[in-house]
Order: structure tokens, then C-alpha cells, then sequence
């Protein structure tokens, strides 16, 4: 799949997009523009917005409320990014440096809470409130799993329920508001409401798994560093299905280990890459990957057929399979 490709059918839309993105953060701030300027330069693929775009044009005619509620996903997205660096003491992203480590963790911080706060201007501008409450519930989603999946780091204890409300919250979500939002500024019905949402959500889930399943190979060129779910103490699908395919003796000696580590070697992530690969844990987490690209794909059956409908299949087939 190529993402080129995508954005050649909807340019007109996509150019609109990018410039409200660039005014809608515009400050009097010098140094606040100094650093909307960097961030702005590598914005990545700009996934939500996109499929935002490709939501609404599936159901209808893409219109300017469609255009800002497709720009407010991705300024969401990019202000948990500088929040998470923060939390995480990332380095890099996207092969450079992060805000935090480039100008000061502070910066990044109230970089992204400004981010946040145009984000919310600009939904709320609208003056609907159901498309505010779809942009609520997502930011309360990602606080919500990203929180649960910090306590869970500290007890160890993550079950494979755990595991869905966690990246339900800090990744589904997101991809829910985006997509419904879009089809609601055209007008989609109630049926064609329920299958974006099915189709976000099942694409959300399948995207984190896949990031997850990044984690445990570490010869795959991905742009994520392998072991690094591991350092942070996750207990990501990989790791649950393994636990759970283990024999029970070794399962309750790894799992007493995993709980017991105070320091996380390099001797011990490689530990965690022979267990896991012993009992098939990418291996599953890859079968339930492909399920929900399937359903999400399947998700779509009903809107008729268009160049539109294509690409959003295409992206659940392309997170199922993407090697990087």
C-alpha cells in the first residue's frame, strides 16, 4: 500500500488540511512557534486525519467542519506524543530528538497542553456538541489507559482484559473520534455510524498489537526499539499469550522473575525474547492481529463501493501486514 497513492485522491482536501493545521497553532509566543516549527517539519503520516478524510468521503461530501475535525485527531495525537516523551524519557522520535530532550521537558509539556487546548478550541468552535463529546471521551480515553497501563507496570499483574481496556483508551480512541466525528460533519446514518465505529476500533486495537508486536522483533527495521516495552515492565499481548501458552511450571517461575527484577539487563530482555518466542507469543499475537484487519475491512461491507472505501481497506490489510 502506498500512502502517496491515498493522498493523490484526496489532495484538495489534504491541502486544506495542512494549512489549517499550520494557522490553527500559529501563538505570539516566539519561542512556542520555534517549536510548533520543528514539530511541524516531521509530522509523520498523519494517519488519524487521513482516515478522517477517507471516512467522510466513503459516506458523503467532505465539507469544512470535516476538514477541522480530521486536523483536531492529529493535533491530540501530537500533544500525547509530547506528553508521553516527557513520561517516558524518549530521546528520539521519528529519528530526531524529541522536544523534551531538544529544548527542556517543561517545554514539552506545556507545548502539548497548548496543543491539546487549540484542539479543543477549535472542536468546540463548531458549536455542536456531539462532535465535542466524541473528542471528550477520546482524550479521556487515552488519560484513562495510559494511566491504567502505568499501575499495571508497577504490580505485573496485566491480564489479557486488562491488556483491551488499556489500549482501548490510549489508542482505539482516538481513531473512533476521528472516523465518527468525519462521518457525522456528512451526515452518515445510524447503521453507517455503527460500522465506522466497528471499523475504528478494530483498527485501533489491530494497530497497537502490531506496534506491540514491533517490540518482540528486534531484525525488523520498524523505527521502535525493540525491548522497550519490556525496560518500561508492560505486559503487552505478546508477553500475555506466551505467559498463557507456557507450561504452568514455567509460567509461575517467569512470571515470579518478571515481578521480582529491579534492574532490566540487556541479559534479561533477551530472557524475555527466548520465552516469549518458546511459546508462540508473536506468533498468536499476530493471529489476533490479522482477526480484528479482517473485521474492521468487513466492517466497511456495507458502504457501496468507491476508491475511498478501497483505501480505508487497504490501510486495515496494510496494519496487518506492515514489516515496517
Amino acid at each position: 500500500m502506498e500512502v502517496k497513492n491515498i493522498l493523490e485522491d484526496i489532495s484538495g482536501e489534504w491541502q486544506e488540511l495542512q494549512i489549517l493545521l499550520k494557522d490553527s497553532l500559529k501563538s505570539d509566543c516566539f519561542f512556542l512557534n520555534k517549536i510548533n516549527e520543528y514539530l511541524l517539519s516531521n509530522m509523520g503520516k498523519q494517519l488519524r486525519p487521513m482516515l478522517g478524510i477517507l471516512a467522510a468521503k466513503t459516506c458523503g461530501e467532505v465539507n469544512d467542519r470535516t476538514i477541522v475535525v480530521s486536523v483536531v485527531s492529529e493535533i491530540i495525537h501530537c500533544a500525547t506524543l509530547l506528553h508521553d516523551d516527557v513520561a517516558d524519557n524518549s530521546d528520539k522520535r521519528r529519528g530526531r530528538l524529541t522536544v523534551h530532550k531538544l529544548f527542556s521537558p517543561a517545554a514539552a509539556v506545556l507545548t502539548g497542553d497548548y496543543w491539546l487546548a487549540k484542539a479543543l478550541s477549535l472542536v468546540t468552535a463548531l458549536n455542536d456538541t456531539k462532535l465535542l463529546d466524541f473528542y471528550i471521551k477520546a482524550v479521556e480515553g487515552l488519560s484513562e489507559g495510559e494511566l491504567e497501563q502505568m499501575d499495571k507496570s508497577v504490580k505485573m499483574d496485566t491480564t489479557e482484559a486488562d491488556y483491551y481496556k488499556i489500549i482501548n483508551g490510549k489508542t482505539a480512541a482516538l481513531f473512533v473520534a476521528v472516523v465518527m466525528s468525519a462521518g457525522y460533519t456528512v451526515g452518515a446514518g445510524t447503521e453507517q455510524m455503527k460500522r465506522l465505529e466497528s471499523y475504528a476500533r478494530h483498527l485501533g486495537i489491530a494497530f497497537q498489537i502490531r506496534d506491540d508486536i514491533f517490540d518482540y522483533t528486534p531484525k525488523m527495521e520498524t523505527g521502535k526499539a525493540a525491548g522497550t516495552d519490556i525496560k518500561e515492565k508492560k505486559l503487552t499481548l505478546p508477553l500475555i499469550k506466551a505467559l498463557e501458552n507456557s507450561p504452568s511450571e514455567e509460567r509461575s517461575l517467569f512470571l515470579s522473575r518478571l515481578r521480582g527484577v529491579d534492574v532490566v539487563t540487556e541479559d534479561y530482555v533477551e530472557d524475555v525474547f527466548g520465552f516469549v518466542n518458546r511459546n508462540r507469543g508473536v506468533e498468536i499475537a499476530q493471529s489476533i492481529l490479522s482477526k480484528h484487519c479482517r473485521e474492521a475491512a468487513e466492517s466497511l461491507s456495507i458502504f457501496p463501493d468507491s476508491v475511498y472505501r478501497r483505501h480505508l481497506e487497504d490501510l486495515a490489510r496494510y496494519v496487518g501486514t506492515r514489516e515496517h
